[in-house]
């Protein structure tokens, strides 16, 4: 079941913007990245703040992570390969926030949580279609979690550098 959330400008909620000074930077990389490498938006030396990003940012560290996600399927399996769990709920945020535009910074972790607060208040005489769109919702917003947490970047931009070096070994 995919899901756009199509939101404005004047959308009813607004997620509390954390300070960025006082916010801790995720995934502060300063070691050194192959020259060929598709993945620079990973390896940031000053980290993300995902508590205080631009839709736009976090659109594009997604892209990212959803095209390494990809070429290492090919890598191992060829082109024909089917995406993985994690890589099929990545596609789905990306198509869920695909046309959503806001012109300043959000909470991206609180972006989706409201998107499952809203799925909680379409309770109505369709309790079985509810349930699934609030399991859907709650699935991306897991996924974002995992994403915008310290270990879960980690572990991405560890997978990009492995796959990067094992490219590198076979060039």
């Amino acid at each position: 079941m995919d899901m756009n959330f199509k939101t404005s400008q004047s959308n009813a909620f607004l997620c509390k913007v954390s300070d960025a000074s006082t916010a801790k930077p995720i995934g502060v990389f300063s070691a050194q990245t192959p020259n060929e490498n598709p993945y620079k938006a990973l390896f940031n030396p000053k980290g993300y703040n995902f508590l205080n990003m631009p839709m736009s940012e976090f659109k594009n560290i997604l892209n990212e992570i959803i095209q390494l996600e990809r070429d290492i399927r090919i890598s191992k399996w060829g082109e024909g390969a089917r995406p993985d769990e994690f890589s099929y709920q990545l596609n789905r945020i990306a198509n869920a926030i695909a046309t959503t535009q806001f012109n300043g910074k959000i909470d991206i972790s609180c972006y989706f949580l409201k998107r499952v607060e809203e799925a909680k208040e379409m309770i109505g005489e369709d309790c079985i279609s509810f349930i699934q769109v609030h399991n859907s919702i709650s699935q991306l917003y897991n996924t974002v979690l995992q994403l915008t947490s310290e270990e879960g970047f980690r572990a991405i931009q560890n997978k990009a550098l492995a796959h990067l070096k094992n490219q590198q070994a076979f060039a």
